[in-house]
């Protein structure tokens, strides 16, 4: 049960983009939502899988499903555990926004991850991602000043704007205490596929 909920968090971290005028349901602008995303790469973050080394690659794969390939770039190849970095999810299977949404909260609970802006990122990202189809392409980066950003298929769809949210998101993936050991060593180059 633990595996399942973890493949689709970190299916639902990396998806892609709506704005609010595509939401009837989203809050009114000017809403917290409204002012935890934003939409303009900041001029320190661009899209570097392409030029960057990649770090170590994985793919997530639950019972029988491969759902998604994973790869961490950084500027040097190697991971220091501070920003710079962007990690790629590759998906292999259809996964609907509000799944993603949903194990992403599942993976910060089961790491005991806390903070008061937490339901209002979960929001806000319902907002940002699209619904995933097979084949898609989710980037999240975070820049050395915290900025963070996704990119869905290449294009940048929005950030949380709030400088803790990028180490508890990357965190899922990238933290001492992943749900997913085993995937994060592979990112990390800890264990060479």
């Amino acid at each position: 049960m633990r595996g399942c909920a973890y493949v689709f968090c970190c299916l639902m971290v990396l998806s892609g983009s709506l704005s609010a005028a595509d939401n009837p349901d989203a809050p009114a602008a000017g809403t917290p939502i409204d002012s935890a995303v934003a939409d303009v790469p900041h001029p320190g973050l661009t899209l570097s899988i392409d030029t960057w080394p990649r770090v170590g690659k994985a793919r997530l794969k639950v019972l029988f499903w491969e759902v998604y390939d994973s790869a961490l770039y950084t500027p040097s190849g190697n991971w220091t555990g501070t920003p710079p970095y962007q990690l790629s999810l590759s998906y292999l299977r259809n996964i609907p926004v509000q799944q993603l949404v949903n194990e992403t909260e599942k993976a910060w609970r089961q790491q005991g991850v806390s903070h008061d802006q937490q339901m209002v990122w979960l929001q806000a990202l319902g907002k940002l991602w699209p619904d995933i189809a097979t084949g898609d392409s989710l980037v999240f980066g975070v820049a050395p000043e915290g900025r963070n950003g996704f990119w869905f298929n290449g294009a940048f769809i929005g950030e949380i704007d709030h400088p803790d949210f990028g180490p508890l998101f990357a965190g899922i993936w990238l933290s001492e205490n992943s749900p997913r050991p085993a995937l994060r060593a592979q990112l990390i180059g800890a264990d060479a596929p």
